[in-house]
């Protein structure tokens, strides 16, 4: 990993000051800087320009090893300017590598890369939760913070101020792996329940039985090893948020007493003889057609109604491709700083690819791909199109459809640029060398079945039959 020098001085042009005045400087901003070690909330200096890097002295100090000393150069003004000190593991924006002390201006909420560090200026008020201080060294575990660049999707996410603070219940709805659960986080987030709990329940994951104890609690004796009184869900989350994941999941018996809950305000626990009074917002997410269950009679139109106080539909990854290249980059950066890595960069085709691919598995799949890219590459300088592991046929992304958009929101999503490290080819001979014996292997005990031996590897036909062609390996013949 290349580490910033010991010492920089600064040799280009000083910036331009417009410090004075100007329009982000009307309101406090912050910077959310996320690092190996997790994320911290820090103030922007309200002097400008100002530096930002690892040494202590630094107006905005960074302590990763991958940022250097002086890193770069922060004005702000009319608007947000950098510029680059010739840092040793760079700066990047908007999916370029600045030069040498050069200069661009960023948006509020867009992903700066510096090193492998990512960071975000966000205006104060819509990042710390009310009550809560945006004080030096707010530390925090970053969420998927998503960055969107589709109009639609923008248009979606920039109702969180009008949503969060609301009392109605949310029901989300999406396919599986879009984003629900973080859009849940970022709702309890920006709302007045911040600093209370957000419990989250996956109401498919449990049998009936449980899933009522979960939810209600219980009295001790309220049956067969019940020792001792547990409060539930409902009463652990009081005056905070409760997400119930896969909502369409549930029996008709425990949709019935879920609705009471929400009308009366009031919990009974299993086995109780009186009721509790609770204060809690509730958000729902599924992936079932609701509208269709009620039809069937598997899910109460009066739950229905009650839970969607505001109703949000986050589309699929397919129909938001302009989201893709950059959240791919903020999940290779963030593996990349757990690693103790500098991100690599991906390469025109590489990117032509995932904005290509239909994702049938969102978000998550795509995280998996760029994950398992990096690991399988942990000192490339560049990820290509041959990296990504992805299941052809599927990769022509459809026309993506029409999707109404209704009341939706979600925290800044993170884009990471890249930056380049250099490469040992040590590791990475090693590494092919493995994956090419894998190969071989796999192809011997299907007799060259590529397909068969693709669903052995765990990866799709036509990224095998790159792979084997790149090895130069011959299918063996069928033994007779």
């Amino acid at each position: 990993m290349r580490r910033g020098p010991e010492e920089e001085t600064h040799r280009g042009a000083p910036l331009s000051s417009n410090a004075s005045a100007g329009p982000l400087r009307d309101e406090p901003l912050v910077a959310i800087v996320t690092t190996s070690a997790g994320g911290i909330i820090l103030p922007v200096p309200e002097r400008s320009p100002f530096i930002v890097g690892r040494a202590s002295d630094c107006e905005l100090a960074i302590p990763d090893l991958s940022v250097s000393r002086r890193h770069l150069r922060v004005s702000v003004g009319d608007d947000l300017r950098v510029e680059d000190l010739s840092s040793a593991n760079g700066t990047s924006y908007d999916g370029r590598r600045l030069r040498p002390y050069e200069e661009t201006v960023i948006g509020l909420g867009q992903a700066l890369t510096i090193g492998s560090v990512t960071v975000f200026v966000h205006a104060a008020q819509a990042v710390v939760a009310p009550g809560r201080a945006a004080g030096p060294g707010v530390l925090f575990t970053p969420p998927v913070v998503e960055i969107v660049r589709d109009e639609a999707s923008k248009r979606i996410y920039a109702t969180i101020p009008t949503i969060a603070p609301s009392p109605l219940s949310v029901l989300v709805l999406g396919e599986t792996g879009v984003g629900k659960e973080v859009f849940a986080d970022a709702i309890h987030r920006a709302s007045r329940r911040a600093h209370k709990p957000l419990l989250k329940l996956n109401c498919a994951a449990l049998p009936e039985s449980i899933l009522e104890g979960e939810l209600f609690g219980y009295e001790r004796g309220a049956f067969s090893g019940a020792v001792v009184a547990r409060p539930g869900l409902f009463e652990s989350a009081h005056e905070g948020t409760i997400f119930l994941d896969e909502v369409g999941e549930l029996p008709l018996h425990t949709q019935a007493k879920l609705l009471r809950v929400l009308e009366s305000g009031e919990v009974m626990r299993l086995g109780a003889r009186s009721a509790s009074k609770i204060d809690v917002r509730f958000i729902a997410a599924t992936n079932v057609d609701l509208r269709a269950a009620m039809e069937r009679g598997e899910f109460r139109r009066d739950l229905f109604y009650r839970l969607e106080g505001i109703r949000v539909e986050i589309p699929p990854l397919r129909a938001r491709p302009e989201d893709v290249v950059a959240l791919a980059e903020f999940f290779l950066a963030r593996l990349a700083g757990r690693m103790g890595l500098v991100a690599p960069q991906l390469t025109e085709s590489a990117r032509d690819v995932l904005k290509d691919y239909a994702w049938p598995g969102n978000v998550r799949e795509l995280r998996n791909t760029i994950e398992r890219a990096l690991v399988m590459n942990p000192e490339a300088e560049f990820l290509t199109e041959s990296d990504l592991v992805l299941h052809a046929p599927e990769s022509i992304r459809p026309p993506p459809p029409s999707l109404p958009i209704h009341n939706t929101i979600e925290l800044a999503r993170v884009e990471a640029p890249p930056v380049t490290r250099a490469p040992a080819l040590t590791l990475r001979s090693s590494l092919d060398e493995i994956e090419e014996k894998a190969i071989r292997e796999a192809l011997a005990k299907t007799n060259g079945n590529q397909s068969a031996a693709a669903r052995l590897l765990g990866i799709g036909r036509h990224a095998l039959i790159k792979r084997i062609e790149a090895y130069g390996i011959g299918r063996p013949r069928t033994r007779t």
